[in-house]
């Protein structure tokens, strides 16, 4: 039966000052009630049973999944020795499915912390993206159509139809986070798509691609020896590491409501707001502003009077104050050392 593997882990930085070492973003609460991760598995739970859903993830991050998925079942989390990037998460969890289940299963990978509202036409999208991996020796990626020129997504180039599969092509390229002139024909040309970060592939095709495009990985990889070899592998995306290189890569499109939040701007994009264009939330006053978002999660007050189109973000780890567009910025500034 498809097997289901949850990809958590890493600090969420484009979301300071909320999110942090202890609070990575898959835990944030954009509906006040369930996390990103508890939506996550919610979500696959409407396609598989809760036997077939899988987890990995590094060492400091389990006591966390532990509290968000109390339900997860211990032997499917899978623990990296330490964080090296995609390709290597991938390539554990695939080794320890092959192990458990035979090469010619089914598994599918999920982001913990994207936003699906559309969950109908989500479970009818992983649905065919199965069964196009049980029958094609392919690796296959969701491409998401676009609705507005979006910067901040990755995006994949359709090439031609897969015969005996309506909603499947062949990958002409992948293509980094545009500008927005270049997002805007990519929106025109309707033969480019969103890169949604979900895959799907039989764990015999993806490790045998790897063997032959990432050979740094599949060499000193060692099941046995995990903590030893782990730590021998290069750190690199899937995307560098096998997606820009195979030649079998597929996509399969959707038109489901998807969203990386990753940037209070695009959380203040999908947020509901109210009359004025604002989100609002916590110990807040406010009086006059428009289109911004105003969040205050520390003891002390915050009031903003007469602002427009700003991000404003309190905790008690800090203050965040920008133009809306530039919140991204926030993390690196914040590492660099103040002069």
């Amino acid at each position: 039966m498809p097997q289901a593997i949850i990809m958590a882990g890493g600090p969420g930085e484009r979301f300071w000052p909320l999110t942090h070492k202890k609070f990575p973003k898959y835990r944030i609460r954009f509906d006040g009630k369930h996390s990103l991760l508890q939506n996550t598995y919610r979500r696959l739970l409407k396609v598989y049973h809760p036997d077939q859903i899988h987890l990995v993830t590094t060492r400091e991050h389990i006591p966390m999944i532990r509290k968000e998925l109390p339900l997860l079942k211990k032997r499917n989390l899978i623990c990296e020795p330490r964080r090296k990037n995609t390709a290597p998460a991938l390539f554990l969890s695939s080794a320890v499915l092959a192990e458990r289940f035979g090469p010619e299963e089914v598994v599918s990978f999920f982001p913990a912390d994207h936003l699906i509202q559309n969950e109908t036409l989500f479970k009818k999208t992983i649905q065919g993206a199965i069964a196009l991996a049980k029958k094609e020796e392919r690796i296959v990626t969701i491409g998401i159509k676009p609705h507005f020129p979006a910067t901040g997504f990755g995006y994949i180039e359709r090439g031609s139809a897969i015969a005996g599969f309506s909603q499947a092509y062949r990958v002409r390229r992948f293509v980094e986070k545009p500008d927005r002139p270049t997002a805007l024909q990519y929106l025109r040309r309707k033969n480019f798509y969103w890169n949604g970060g979900i895959f799907t592939w039989r764990i015999g095709v993806f490790i045998n691609a790897m063997k032959r495009f990432s050979p740094g990985i599949s060499r000193r990889f060692d099941l046995k020896k995990l903590a030893e070899s782990y730590r021998r592998l290069p750190a690199i995306s899937i995307d560098y590491a096998l997606l820009e290189k195979a030649k079998n890569i597929a996509l399969y499109k959707t038109e489901m409501d998807w969203c990386d939040i990753g940037s209070w701007d695009m959380f203040l994009e999908k947020a509901k707001k109210n009359a004025q264009q604002n989100f609002v939330s916590g110990a807040c006053i406010q009086k006059e502003c428009r289109r911004s978002l105003i969040l205050n999660l520390s003891p002390a007050p915050l009031i903003a009077i007469g602002i427009s189109g700003l991000i404003v973000a309190q905790t008690k780890q800090g203050t965040l104050v920008c133009p809306r567009g530039r919140s991204e910025e926030a993390a690196l500034l914040f590492k660099a050392p103040l002069k």
